[in-house]
């Protein structure tokens, strides 16, 4: 099934290259864009304006965004992501004042999970902190990296922790007009500019009740790791496959040495698809097989970096241009990403290493 039109895919690969390495209008015109597609509505509950699709749905839905442009895929899956922490909160406001605005991509959406989630597997300590004074709750601390947000009205969900550790980490997520929280400049990458990747400073903020999303954040990240992770599939699958195809067209020139290859890659995707699929369609599944999940995701990695290598040698000295119109070194850049978004392949083997 096809989630986008014509129209936008045509508009995505006219301005692809200067999205990735490019912040700026067109790079803020994105996500809008994206969900113009109706690409935030699947997997929601109808009652909630979705089509109710399951899980394995947004994964194709965001693969699909990725065979154009990675940068597209990486925003697409950080306000998804977003968004289904947001539903698996029990938080009603959050629902009836953002949503709308979530699927509709007027307010963007930073996943700032990634330093709970390797906290949760005791691989790093929370970067932001809540300490009390006068009743009141305080964030101060650092995000370093977050992706997706648009400078002009963004909002961001992360894990804090109590200054003196007497209760649980808080999950939480923070509007751009909280007094005291900065924005930086725009990260400099050598890819994925335009995904509008900043770094989130607190100081001193007055935590809002309203921004909570569960005051037991290790339990509710634990809940939703599956789809933080799960989700994130999507971007690989969109450039393997793209890389894949464009092998394909080869094989019937002199490149034909390389079809044993690229069936034995084609069959290595699969062979991950379907197991990924399978845990994400069983309710619990990857929260009570999470070292599954880590496994699958660091084998993503390695299909991905011989679907592109595969690429570069059926395309030849010619895909090697910087103008050549195959967009190889595009994908070869962003492939490059894939090992290290968080949590990273060395991270998940270090977690993989320590239950063992």
């Amino acid at each position: 099934m096809g989630y986008l039109s014509k129209e936008f895919v045509e508009w995505l690969e006219e301005n692809a290259q200067v999205i990735d390495q490019e912040s700026g209008e067109i790079a803020d015109q994105l996500l809008e864009k994206i969900a113009a597609e109706g690409i935030f509505k699947i997997g929601l509950p109808e009652s909630l304006g979705g089509d109710g699709a399951d899980k394995t749905k947004v994964v194709d839905s965001l693969s699909e965004l990725a065979r154009y442009s990675l940068t597209a895929s990486f925003i697409g899956w950080g306000q998804r992501t977003f968004i289904e922490t947001v539903l698996a909160s029990e938080n009603d406001y959050l629902i009836d004042n953002w949503l709308d605005d979530l699927v509709t991509g007027r307010l963007s959406a930073g996943t700032g999970l990634s330093n709970a989630t390797k906290f949760l597997s005791q691989i790093e300590e929370l970067n932001v902190t809540i300490f009390e004074r006068d009743g009141k709750r305080y964030l101060r601390g650092r995000l370093p990296w977050v992706t997706n947000l648009r400078s002009d009205y963004f909002t961001a969900s992360f894990v804090a922790g109590y200054q003196d550790n007497s209760k649980n980490p808080v999950a939480l997520v923070i509007p751009s007009t909280a007094e005291g929280l900065k924005r930086s400049k725009d990260l400099e990458f050598v890819s994925l500019q335009g995904g509008n990747t900043a770094t989130l400073t607190f100081n001193d903020v007055e935590l809002d009740d309203r921004w909570v999303l569960s005051e037991n954040g290790t339990e509710f990240l634990a809940d939703i790791r599956p789809e933080f992770l799960g989700y994130q599939f999507g971007l690989a699958f969109g450039l393997a496959e793209r890389s894949l195809d464009e092998v394909e067209q080869s094989l019937n020139s002199s490149r034909s040495v390389l079809e044993g290859e690229w069936q034995a890659t084609k069959q290595q995707l699969e062979a991950i698809r379907q197991p990924l699929y399978k845990g994400l369609q069983t309710d619990g599944y990857f929260i009570e097989n999470p070292k599954e999940l880590f496994q699958l995701r660091i084998d993503i990695v390695d299909v991905v970096a011989s679907a592109l290598l595969l690429e570069l040698q059926a395309g030849g000295g010619r895909a090697y241009f910087k103008h050549s119109s195959s967009s190889f070194t595009r994908r070869w850049n962003e492939g490059a990403f894939l090992p290290i978004v968080s949590p990273s392949a060395v991270q998940l083997r270090h977690i993989l290493a320590e239950i063992a």
